[in-house]
């Protein structure tokens, strides 16, 4: 297992966007966002950015399915991001909270399930 400060402070920013989307949702009037959507969804998508660079694979992990599979996800992730600014829809920034999860959750298991240094010796 190999999670990292970087996973921790990953886990904090996706917990403050989901808190972020249900404060939008909820119209808690928060700071910065208050009770628009497009507002949420430009705060969320900052975050997913700043979350991105914490999450970026290794050389190793370049070519692998799973790094791939989260490449893809977090490309559509733009686009509905840009949707939800866009129209401020509630759909559009639902759609991209669960992206930014689902990203944040490959994101941490790849990085729990990478070898640390290669075979343990017994």
């Amino acid at each position: 297992m190999t999670l990292g400060r970087k996973d921790v402070a990953a886990t904090a920013l996706t917990a403050l966007a989901v808190l972020v989307y249900i404060g939008s949702r909820q119209s808690w009037n928060v700071w910065l966002v208050g009770g628009s959507h497009r507002s949420a969804a430009g705060a969320i998508m900052l975050l997913g950015i700043a979350t991105c660079t914490l999450g970026q694979a290794g050389a190793e992990m370049a070519k692998h399915p799973a790094t791939m599979l989260l490449a893809i996800v977090g490309t559509l992730s733009l686009a509905v991001g840009v949707w939800a600014v866009v129209t401020g829809s509630l759909t559009a920034l639902t759609l991209l909270t669960a992206m930014f999860v689902v990203l944040w959750a490959g994101s941490t298991l790849r990085h729990a399930w990478r070898p640390t240094h290669g075979p343990i010796a017994v």
